[in-house]
């Protein structure tokens, strides 16, 4: 009982808190609307440097986690109240942005404050759930990632609301959310409210879970093939071949699905697929289910693997077929669904990979490391996809955005499918798991 309540339940609340992040494609429109005061043009050429708000929020939190990862192994408390901390007075400095109409608070409070904060809480109870549960890393360490991959669909719900039953039925549950509480539908400005209601809604969770994660007393530690030293230095990780290719691993899976999540309501309502408002919502909140889905289907399935790192290539073979499928617009909403999947599969399994090579004593700084691919892939990809979409015509009547986006995912993919394929090699002339 004692690991549920000093791992298992934090890890959850902490990680399904910050993973509000990815919906931010939920508030990007009305946050535009209100910056343009209600013009339509305007707010269409506003857009790009609203979505640059998430592009920041997703390089800082690759930052946060890259750079924070000593504390998180000398401090776990310290590390977990920080990130807390962060990522609240984010929400509120955002809100602040909106009502201000000011792009520099925005960025500072979406970007930087939510980013670092989210990036700290991210890592925090990664190896604390390996050491808790160590005959089950890969499904451990995805808990708390699953989580976050969960965080966008209780997010969207909070923010939206939801409805079941009705007249009539035995059964019926109504939930007003944040938008309709509001007024965002009528006045976009509400939206400034809405980041401090969120400040108010995850504070006592996190505020109570960073004081309840804590490692286990006896902490049994492991050691992989290539730093099995006690005596730690990013130095000698620079010059790692198999991090490196880790990390290419990381940021061609994270870019190309930063490609689609920010964008997904855009694409999914263009011309070229002509997915109604609704529909468009439903696949959003649906994508992080996917998301949080996928991340313990795909740990679950490697811990089973004779050979762990395999699952790489089932993630990028199975990314990389839906995409040539999307070719057709009708099916990018199921590729929306599978490509969160496997996206959200990437981060699951590669703390288990990353320990099955370098072992357990430095893997949240190992781990860290890693995940600086995430920062860079937040602050490239989502505006590459938005340039090349632009390129060939936009997503609108006569463009060629749509296609073209599709396409340069397609390779992408199969780009990384060769890079993970060297990785096994790697792993294999090592006679690792």
């Amino acid at each position: 009982m004692k690991r549920w309540m000093r791992a298992v339940l934090p890890a959850f609340l902490l990680a399904i808190s910050v993973g509000q992040i990815y919906a931010f494609t939920n508030f990007s429109d009305p946050i535009a609307r209100h910056l343009a005061c209600g013009d339509a043009a305007v707010a269409k050429a506003l857009l790009p440097k609203v979505q640059f708000a998430f592009s920041l929020g997703i390089f800082f939190l690759g930052m946060g986690a890259a750079f924070f990862g000593k504390i998180v192994e000398k401090n776990i408390r310290l590390s977990t109240i920080v990130g807390t901390a962060l990522f609240l007075s984010g929400l509120c400095v955002t809100g602040l942005g909106v009502s201000a109409k000011s792009m520099a608070l925005i960025y500072l409070g979406y970007g930087l404050l939510i980013g670092l904060g989210t990036g700290i809480i991210y890592i925090s109870p990664v190896k604390t759930m390996m050491l808790w549960f160590p005959e089950h890393k890969a499904i451990a360490a995805a808990l708390p990632i699953i989580s976050f991959g969960l965080g966008s669909t209780l997010s969207t719900v909070v923010y939206k609301g939801f409805s079941a039953g009705g007249p009539g039925s035995l059964f019926s549950v109504s939930f007003l959310g944040l938008y309709g509480w509001f007024g965002v539908g009528e006045n976009a400005g509400a939206v400034a409210r809405v980041f401090r209601g969120f400040a108010v809604f995850y504070a006592p969770a996190m505020i109570a879970s960073a004081f309840l994660l804590k490692k286990p007393k006896v902490q049994v530690q492991s050691f992989g093939h290539d730093m099995a030293s006690l005596g730690f230095k990013y130095s000698d990780l620079m010059k790692n071949r198999f991090f490196w290719q880790a990390w290419l691993f990381m940021f061609l899976n994270i870019s190309a699905g930063l490609c689609l999540i920010p964008l997904a309501k855009q694409m999914m309502k263009s011309p070229a697929v002509g997915y109604s408002e609704s529909l468009a919502t439903a696949v959003v909140a649906l994508a992080g289910v996917m998301n949080g889905g996928g991340r313990f289907l795909f740990a679950w399935w490697s811990d089973r693997l004779s050979r762990r790192i395999d699952i790489l290539l089932f993630i990028l073979a199975i990314s990389a077929g839906v995409m040539t499928l999307s070719f057709w617009p009708p099916v990018i909403g199921l590729a929306m669904l599978v490509i969160n999947a496997c996206y959200g599969a990437g981060f699951s399994v590669i703390p288990a990979i990353l320990a099955d090579r370098f072992g357990m004593t430095d893997i949240s700084k190992i781990h860290g490391a890693v995940l600086s691919a995430w920062g860079f892939a937040g602050l490239f990809a989502n505006q590459f996809a938005i340039f090349v979409a632009n390129l060939f015509g936009g997503y609108g009547e006569g463009g060629h955005g749509y296609a073209a986006v599709v396409a340069m995912l397609v390779a992408v993919y199969f780009l990384n499918l060769l890079n993970a394929s060297s990785l096994r090699a790697m792993t294999m002339a090592k006679g690792e798991r």
